[in-house]
């Protein structure tokens, strides 16, 4: 995957996106053929979305899941730090290719490690999808017709994750991809014994095709989070209403504008946090 760019939004060709497809169904047709129990969708230890994305960003699977070696010293003193032993998903050249499908959190440690010990480049690929289907997989082992989720989601999602990297988003180093994607969910289905309601269950998301992608290299690539529709002095309250980031999240993703200097503290408004977009 090429992520040079002369803007932080990348079109991608049909070329790739023909490429993306095949390495999709590829991935699916091995999990079938390895599921000795015939439960279909799913049964790999690596999630599909993972595994698609990983052969995407790089087809040599002898640099996929490397360890990587401190190059200096370390972080902190604890033991637990010392002894951590942390594994790229892709070490290509100088780069690490982290791909991360859920919440940021757990990948916080890693990814200050890295840029603390090493000298590598990191780049953070985070899958979005803009364009989501659900079906579900009813106890007989029959799946739904699929439906257009609501439950898509804009690049503005990407903003709270990043919440958890707040401290170290600056750094040059670190690269940010939302790749926008179209999805197929699965969603285990069990019916309750009184039939009235069916109990549902996260089970798996796998890719279809690419939208685009947004790379996110420095602080005025993020600028694109601050839409025009913001007024000059606001609150997180006024800040969610033009982005449609809701609840803490828009606190998260105002915290990290703070982060990259974007935007300042300025008193309040009421009793409300009041901010002002910086001008560079």
């Amino acid at each position: 995957m090429n992520i040079e760019k002369n803007s932080n939004i990348i079109s991608f060709s049909k070329s790739d996106i023909a490429k993306f497809r095949k390495i999709t169904l590829d991935v699916l047709e091995k999990s079938i053929s390895q599921d000795n129990e015939d439960n279909g969708i799913g049964t790999l230890a690596e999630k599909q979305m993972h595994a698609v994305i990983k052969k995407f960003i790089c087809d040599d699977e002898t640099k996929h899941e490397v360890k990587i070696q401190g190059s200096h010293g370390y972080i902190g003193s604890t033991n637990e730090t010392k002894n951590r032993k942390f594994v790229a998903d892709v070490l290509d050249g100088d780069t690490i290719y982290e791909i991360q499908t859920g919440s940021f959190r757990p990948l916080a440690k890693k990814i200050k490690w890295i840029l603390d010990n090493t000298t590598y480049n990191i780049v953070l690929v985070h899958p979005i999808p803009e364009t989501l289907y659900v079906s579900y997989i009813n106890e007989d082992g029959s799946i739904t017709a699929r439906k257009r989720s609501k439950a898509s989601k804009k690049i503005f999602s990407i903003l709270s994750e990043i919440y958890y990297l707040h401290e170290i988003i600056s750094n040059e180093r670190l690269r940010i991809i939302g790749l926008m994607i179209e999805a197929d969910s699965y969603k285990t289905r069990k019916i309750s014994k009184n039939r009235k309601c069916a109990k549902t269950k996260k089970y798996e998301l796998i890719p279809v095709s690419l939208k685009s992608a947004y790379v996110f290299a420095s602080p005025d690539d993020y600028k694109m989070f601050l839409p025009d529709s913001l007024p000059e002095i606001f609150t997180t309250a006024m800040f969610s209403k033009a982005t449609k980031i809701r609840g803490i999240d828009a606190y998260s993703a105002v915290k990290v504008l703070c982060s990259l200097g974007l935007i300042e503290e300025c008193g309040t408004i009421g009793r409300a946090r009041a901010y002002k977009s910086i001008q560079k």
